[in-house]
């Protein structure tokens, strides 16, 4: 039990939920001190900085993990890092000037003030990715932790201190502070802007199809922010971003570290020729993600009108649908967020881009079509494309890995045990709940769904119908 408890996984997903808890508390908080066109406007400078932020952690930083020469190596990596964070800056910048006056607490004023934030990640992100690859997943966890405990410790102390929008800014300057310093005091190692260009070259043909679909992946999480922030106002933007932090925060606990422990799994497994394991390796990830996302979608979106009245501002109920919406979209995500280790380390890494370019080019009609009314119409937009995506995208992994139909009915059975199961909780609870305060209510049914999930989850480790994956 120790050893399970102690794991790579088991601390990379303690560790995320408590940054999703942080992220979460930082969006109660700012429920509290902005208005929904304030935090919309933040929402969207925020949604710009993340997707260009997320190239500099994918990509290069994925051919990090498999360089055959890291010493050789390792410089370049971070020239061409800094070269995607750098450009992802100067595109904030242009934004912020087009979108409007920069000078006025809008979403222009928020694409200036963090336009840095994509150029300062590259040595977070060059100095992680050598951790992650000596197998020290764990403390890359537990920095990531640490550093949204400063985001919000920072956010609260300038929201008390009137500064609105820029507590938020602010936050994201010292968390990146804050993890670029611990990273460099384990690491004790500056780069040197040094490029070899036959490292260069080969690189960017391997980091493109990852870059591309990282983009398209993006693009779903937070194209919907955008093309209401653009289309229609802030405040549709931030009540669509508030209930997607929380329909996402149970999802992406598990999938962000599971799906970090699968890269460093496949790209082993690829490395050592032992590319047929991979199908094994998938079935068992495949499983746990499949068990833990679903039951707790499940329950967030029947339970979505108690979340969002009880811990969210009075003025932000908008955000109620938005929650029911995308937890429905999120239990189908969980089906191909394995997609990008399981073709790149199979040598098909263009076919996965293909899939997310797909992914993305069908957001986009959907948000420009159906989407762009209001935040509830985003919503049914990203549920619509994760449907179609997750039944091609499904479609792909097995036939590339091999995964045969039985396989993925061993992968999806104790999921959908699990979901019934919390869904007969939450019936069963109901009753009680009625008559009951809103508050205390919505105590008595997660804590009877924790209560029956953890029981089936344990008793399943035990009898190895799941199982806790290594790196």
């Amino acid at each position: 039990m120790r050893q399970a408890l102690t794991s790579p996984f088991a601390v990379g997903v303690a560790s995320r939920v408590g940054a999703q808890i942080c992220a979460f508390a930082l969006v109660l908080v700012a429920s509290r001190s902005l208005d929904l066109a304030v935090f919309g406007s933040f929402a969207v400078a925020a949604a710009v900085s993340v997707i260009f932020t997320t190239l500099v952690y994918t990509g290069i930083y994925h051919i990090l993990l498999r360089s055959p020469d890291i010493d050789r190596d390792r410089d370049t990596f971070f020239v061409l890092q800094l070269g995607v964070g750098s450009a992802g800056a100067a595109v904030m910048v242009g934004a912020a000037f087009l979108f409007g006056d920069p000078s006025e607490t809008g979403p222009a004023y928020a694409l200036l003030r963090l336009a840095p934030i994509p150029a300062l990640a590259s040595l977070s992100a060059w100095l992680e990715s050598q951790l992650v690859r000596a197998g020290r997943i764990r403390t890359t966890s537990s920095a990531v932790l640490a550093s949204e405990v400063v985001a919000l410790v920072t956010a609260v102390a300038m929201f008390r201190a009137g500064q609105g929008i820029d507590a938020l800014i602010l936050a994201r300057f010292t968390s990146m502070a804050f993890i670029v310093t611990l990273y460099l005091g384990l690491i004790r190692r500056l780069p040197r802007l040094r490029l070899r260009r036959d490292t260069a070259r080969t690189a960017l043909s391997e980091a493109w199809p990852l870059w591309g679909s990282v983009s398209m992946g993006m693009l779903s999480n937070y194209g919907a922010d955008i093309v209401l922030g653009a289309f229609l106002n802030p405040a549709a933007a931030g009540a669509y971003r508030a209930g997607s932090r929380l329909a996402n925060t149970a999802a992406d606990v598990v999938v962000q570290p599971l799906g970090t422990i699968s890269w460093a799994r496949f790209a082993r497994l690829e490395a050592n020729s032992s590319r047929a394991l991979i199908r094994t390796a998938w079935t068992e990830n495949m499983a746990l993600g499949f068990a833990l996302v679903i039951p707790a979608m499940l329950s967030l979106a029947l339970l979505a009108p108690e979340i969002v009245g009880v811990l969210l501002d009075p003025s932000w109920a908008a955000a109620t649908g938005v929650v029911t919406i995308l937890a429905l979209a999120r239990s189908t995500y969980v089906l191909t967020f394995l997609l990008e280790p399981t073709l790149t380390c199979l040598g098909r890494g263009r076919q996965q881009f293909y899939v997310r370019l797909a992914d993305g080019a069908l957001l986009v009609a959907l948000l420009l079509t159906i989407g762009r009314f209001s935040a509830e119409a985003a919503a049914v937009a990203v549920l619509i494309k994760s449907l179609v995506i997750s039944v091609v995208g499904l479609r792909v992994m097995m036939t590339a890995a091999d995964i045969r139909p039985a396989d993925l009915v061993r992968a999806m059975a104790p999921g959908l045990g699990l979901g019934a199961l919390c869904l007969v909780a939450i019936l069963a609870t109901s009753g009680l709940h009625d008559r009951m305060a809103a508050a205390p209510g919505l105590a008595l049914s997660a804590g009877a769904v924790v209560l029956v999930w953890s029981g089936a989850v344990a008793g399943l480790l035990r009898r190895r119908l799941l199982v806790l994956p290594t790196p």
